[in-house]
């Protein structure tokens, strides 16, 4: 019997879709466009999709999908508010529960320069993720532009614990924000940290160093390549 109703649930559920099939179909086309960078076609068979299934119907969670491909495929377009507006419905179809969605309309009012916009949009992909450390890093420069240091060095602080791509970035700017406090031995601590985990390759940290005038081992090491690389002779340090 519980199998029998388990095949009568199944079949209805598949009758009920059956109208959708033609949207579904738009939104692979749509998809695949876009994985290939033609960002147009997609944005068209995004926009066919979504005729559909306000014709026909469709479940939430696939209107707030079908809104956020949108929403790419305009970013991609540099149609920023038309961006905006379909990352907006987005998450009013998923009830404020799309992290990603969150995330993306953040990075967007940032590039509008909506900061107050912009923070509210990573503070909500923060809730859905509280270790989301990319959120939290682009949070961080929100608040640089606002003027709001103290709450830059926390987000770039939590950006670190939560391991961020661009960790040596977050240790290097948190460095700066020290260092214009007048912290310098903490502002120190950070360059080198911005340094090794770079292994060398972020070049600000290093032009930080040098600049901090720190007698660490970080700085005494540059001042050694450095007289390498022009043959002029090591001195003790």
């Amino acid at each position: 019997m519980r199998l029998f109703v388990l095949l009568i649930v199944l079949a209805s559920a598949i009758a009920a879709n059956a109208q959708s099939t033609r949207a579904l179909q738009s939104f692979e086309i749509g998809m695949k466009a876009s994985e290939t960078g033609d960002h147009l076609a997609a944005l068209s068979e995004f926009k066919d999709t979504l005729r559909l299934i306000e014709r026909e119907g469709a479940a939430d969670r696939f209107f707030a999908k079908v809104h956020y491909n949108l929403g790419v495929s305009n970013y991609k377009l540099q149609r920023l508010n038309d961006t905006v507006a379909e990352y907006s419905k987005a998450l009013r179809f998923a009830g404020g529960s799309y992290g990603r969605a969150s995330y993306a309309l953040g990075l967007t009012h940032s590039e509008l320069g909506n900061w107050r916009d912009a923070e509210k949009a990573f503070r909500q992909a923060i809730v859905q993720n509280h270790r989301d450390g990319e959120a939290w890093f682009d949070l961080a420069f929100v608040y640089l532009a606002m003027g709001e240091n103290e709450r830059a060095i926390n987000a770039f602080q939590k950006a670190v614990k939560y391991r961020a791509a661009e960790t040596a970035v977050s240790h290097n700017n948190i460095g700066v924000l020290l260092a214009a406090e007048g912290k310098t031995r903490e502002a120190e601590t950070e360059f080198e940290k911005a340094f090794e985990i770079s292994k060398g390759s972020l070049s600000q940290a290093a032009a930080n160093l040098e600049n901090l005038g720190a007698g660490s081992p970080t700085t005494r090491r540059l001042e050694i390549a450095k007289r390498q690389q022009t043959g002029e002779s090591p001195k003790t340090l």
